[in-house]
């Protein structure tokens, strides 16, 4: 009987390598992130109405500036021409009496010519304050033009409105200015008209042609300086 090998004597197979799968590479989709916490309703109320405030705010200047004459101060002719119209309106629907006036500087253009815009500038700003100053709360006063201010007294009739327009005089004519050797006195032409319901005529076409019936009058004896 012939020896069969023994398989214990054969030499034992190297363990055969795990297969690859190739170099490409599993991609996996990014986790996305976590989302923000909702906001809570009253944070998001209160910070639309800071943003409304802030809104409103900016409205307000910008109206304040169409409105305002930037140099004295005061209310511009825009805003003049409005309470013109508010106050036609309350004398028509319920007869309340009010009175328009024109103030007019005299030799304004003089004092330009002799002593420079600065010097007029600043006759303006002194004409503003006093009027601002001497005027009723519920009174308005504009720079309607360059050296010209309106003023419309509410509630008022023709003949106490003239009374008010003449203290008012005094006390611009109170106002005086140095430039160079003379003293220079700010004097006005002012022109009033009664604000009455049904009255058919612009009232400040009619105080402007007072205040200038006034001036051609007063230049015959006024001179400068």
């Amino acid at each position: 009987m012939t020896d069969q090998p023994s398989r214990a004597s054969e030499p034992a197979k190297a363990p055969r390598a795990p297969r690859r799968l190739g170099a490409k590479r599993l991609k996996f989709p990014t986790p996305p992130a976590p989302a923000p916490a909702a906001q809570s309703r009253p944070s998001r109320l209160l910070r639309l109405e800071r943003e409304l405030q802030e809104a409103r705010r900016r409205l307000d200047d910008m109206t304040r500036l169409a409105y305002l004459d930037e140099m004295s101060g005061l209310a511009n002719r825009r805003a003049f021409d409005d309470e013109l119209r508010r106050t036609i309106d309350r004398a028509t629907r319920y007869a309340m009496p009010a009175v328009v006036a024109i103030i007019d500087l005299d030799r304004f253009k003089a004092i330009n010519d002799l002593y420079g815009h600065r010097a007029g500038d600043a006759v303006i700003v002194a004409v503003a304050q006093c009027l601002r100053t001497h005027v009723r709360a519920s009174d308005f006063v504009a720079r309607t033009g360059g050296d010209e201010f309106g003023l419309i007294l509410s509630n008022i009739g023709l003949d106490d409105a003239g009374q008010k327009i003449e203290m008012l005089r005094a006390e611009l004519g109170r106002i005086e200015y140095s430039f160079g050797a003379e003293p220079v006195h700010v004097s006005v032409s002012v022109g009033i008209s009664a604000i009455e319901a049904g009255f058919g005529r612009c009232p400040v076409h009619e105080a402007d042609l007072a205040m200038y019936r006034q001036k051609r009058a007063s230049r015959t004896i006024y001179t400068l300086g």
